[in-house]
């Protein structure tokens, strides 16, 4: 139960309920943390936008910004992001192991090795931008990522990190 007033679908009208709809749509429900967006319409609708965007995106795979969303998780102790993200990797074939020995190190991730040194430089920007490196970022061109990969993976462990502060503050039940 959030601390907050929610608007459950069912009440929902104008732009919060063609929101909804879209959102029941692609998820057969509207989730809690969709409904606590849902108190600022114009911010779920951004927040869908990105959903969208990062869902799609081309070069960063779901497995990895799954396992990004889980550490940065871990770290703010948000439940609902914890067991959603760990889901989305168990249901992918990654087990609960990796994901463990990710949490442990990135490094050491199951994925492609060019996206655990990615997922490392992410996480330790996001924990604290002044821990990298300019000359990390020579090597993850190195690797084959571009500039606007780069920026786009911190950016979504930063915005991901804000989504777990809001639930956390206002009580987002865990799945």
């Amino acid at each position: 139960m959030t601390t907050l007033t929610l608007t459950p679908p069912s009440e929902a009208t104008g732009e919060l309920a063609e929101l909804y709809a879209a959102i029941e749509k692609s998820f057969g429900g509207v989730p809690e943390g969709l409904q606590l967006f849902g108190v600022s319409p114009k911010l779920l609708a951004i927040q869908m936008q990105l959903l969208g965007y990062f869902g799609q995106h081309p070069r960063l795979s779901a497995n990895f910004l799954a396992l990004l969303r889980y550490i940065l998780s871990e770290d703010g102790h948000c439940q609902f992001c914890i067991g959603f993200n760990q889901s989305l990797l168990v249901n992918a074939g990654i087990s609960p192991e990796a994901i463990q020995k990710a949490l442990e190190n990135p490094r050491n991730g199951p994925l492609a090795e060019r996206e655990n040194l990615l997922l490392d430089y992410v996480v330790r920007a996001v924990r604290n931008p002044h821990a990298v490196k300019d000359a990390e970022v020579d090597q993850l061109r190195q690797e084959g990522w571009t500039d606007q990969d780069i920026f786009e993976a911190v950016a979504h462990g930063a915005q991901h990190t804000a989504v777990d502060i809001l639930f956390e503050t206002f009580r987002v039940a865990p799945l």
